[in-house]
């Protein structure tokens, strides 16, 4: 798996002082306790239960070389995690912002427009927490 493209996404909620905030957090937070509410990867260090959320997994999809092989057509996937359908509406509206039609660029990676491909609440099984999933399309030359 090629971290860059994820660890852009990460770094642009991170840096974003009101989706932080959402998470009960500023981009100036304790790195360590940052990474326990913005997780690279499908699946956390610890249970999700209701004193470790609100917390988003971030992702990525099967996503295919284009005509042009040097243009990766990917799929980025946020799972948000929350108490209620208010909180997860919050954080996905923000997310949404930072995505939809827009770059992200960061330190190693830039990308083509990012558009919403898919988004819907999820069951979590888990009494008391609610789940979200946003799919976002997001085309970048890949450099290896």
């Amino acid at each position: 798996m090629d971290l860059d493209p994820i660890d852009a996404v990460r770094n642009t909620l991170k840096q974003d002082v009101e989706f932080m905030a959402l998470l009960g957090l500023a981009p100036s937070s304790d790195p360590n306790l940052i990474s326990s509410k913005l997780i690279a990867g499908m699946e956390p260090e610890k249970a999700v239960t209701g004193t470790t959320v609100p917390m988003v997994l971030i992702y990525e999809k099967p996503g295919r070389f284009g005509s042009n092989p040097l243009v990766f057509e990917g799929k980025f996937c946020l799972d948000f995690f929350g108490k209620n359908r208010d909180q997860l509406k919050s954080m996905f509206d923000r997310a949404f912002k930072l995505f939809h039609d827009k770059r992200i660029m960061d330190a190693n990676f830039g990308s083509f427009l990012c558009v919403l491909a898919y988004d819907s609440d999820f069951m979590t099984g888990i009494t008391g927490i609610k789940g979200y999933q946003s799919i976002f399309d997001v085309d970048y030359l890949r450099t290896n």
